[in-house]
């Protein structure tokens, strides 16, 4: 069925045909009102509806954020649990190092303190070769100190010895000239009883017996005399020269007169033949030393006449005085 509205104010129009006017006028009033209040429902109603639509696109709105964040929830859940997988992953790791560290810190440590006592000992032997090493320097200023002295001593004693041999050659010279001398001044008694030698920087002459003196005399006799006085010429004004007179007898005992033995034959014939050499002026007495042998350095045996005829001998040994390199050997 249809239903047939009829306007309001139709209605009113209609209505007020049939009424008086002060029902009328009520009626009127009253409609007044209820538009009024109709219009004022209205505009509730409009006000509302448009609160309604934004309600229902805030409600859109919050729905999609809603979805929004339960997409991201699970996301952020799937996130969160690979996260949580990482920390654990992470704090497993962190464990292990850690526990891992403290055994190497540990382990470090000991190496640290094993290489601090080593270092200790590394300075300590470097102390200790130090001390070492400027004990050598000091040792070594000492031996260079003490080669520096030797080397002076050394050539100082080089000096020394270049000015001795010098010296000796001076008198070595000296002595082959003074044999040269003497053989002159005896030329012709050589070999008659009369031997001059060199040797050892020194002339030696022997005389035999027979030369000199009668069989168990001590007289120097008139041939031996020329001999001696020649000999005292040569040497004369040789102020350098140390004269020994030396008496040796054979080994057959004595004893006549004054002569007690073979001592005292070979000390009064070594002083018979220093006088003779003395009635020479120009021979120096201090040169002149008298000694006798007796029969104890025989030139050869005692068991025969020749060895015998030999030993008995004076000797005459020519030195050159060395005083100056005896002085030159003490400084």
């Amino acid at each position: 069925m249809q239903k047939i509205f009829i306007p309001l104010s139709v209605f009113m129009l209609l209505f007020s045909a049939c009424v008086t006017p002060k029902i009328h006028n009520a009626l009127h009033a009253e409609y007044d009102k209820a538009k009024a209040e109709i219009e004022r429902k209205d505009k509730k109603i409009m006000v509302l509806s448009e609160k309604v639509e934004q309600l229902e696109g805030d409600i859109a709105t919050i729905k999609g954020q809603i979805a929004a964040m339960r997409k991201d929830s699970i996301q952020n859940g799937k996130a969160l649990n690979s996260l949580q997988k990482s920390y654990d992953e992470l704090s497993s790791a962190y464990d292990l190092l850690a526990s891992k560290n403290s055994r190497n810190m540990a382990e470090k440590a000991k190496e640290t303190k094993e290489l601090l006592k080593q270092l200790e000992q590394a300075q300590n032997n470097l102390l200790t070769k130090e001390d070492e090493l400027n004990e050598l320097f000091n040792s070594l200023a000492e031996k260079e100190e003490a080669l520096e002295k030797a080397q002076k001593e050394l050539e100082a004693r080089s000096a020394r010895v270049a000015e001795l041999e010098s010296i000796i050659n001076k008198k070595d010279s000296m002595v082959t000239a003074l044999k040269r001398r003497i053989s002159k001044a005896l030329i012709g008694l050589e070999g008659e009883g009369l031997t001059i030698v060199q040797k050892n920087g020194k002339v030696y002459i022997s005389l035999e017996e027979d030369l000199l003196f009668a069989s168990g005399k001590y007289q120097v006799g008139a041939a031996g005399t020329s001999a001696l006085n020649k000999l005292a010429s040569a040497l004369a004004n040789q102020n350098d020269l140390e004269i020994l007179v030396e008496g040796h007898t054979d080994s057959i005992p004595i004893s006549k007169g004054l002569v007690k033995d073979n001592w005292d034959l070979s000390v009064l014939r070594a002083t018979a033949v220093v006088k003779v050499l003395m009635s020479n002026p120009n021979l120096n007495p201090t040169q002149l030393t008298a000694a006798g042998r007796g029969e104890h350095l025989p030139f050869q045996s005692n068991t025969t006449s020749e060895g015998r005829a030999a030993n008995r001998r004076i000797e005459i040994i020519l030195a050159p005085n060395l005083d100056d390199l005896f002085d030159l050997l003490e400084e």
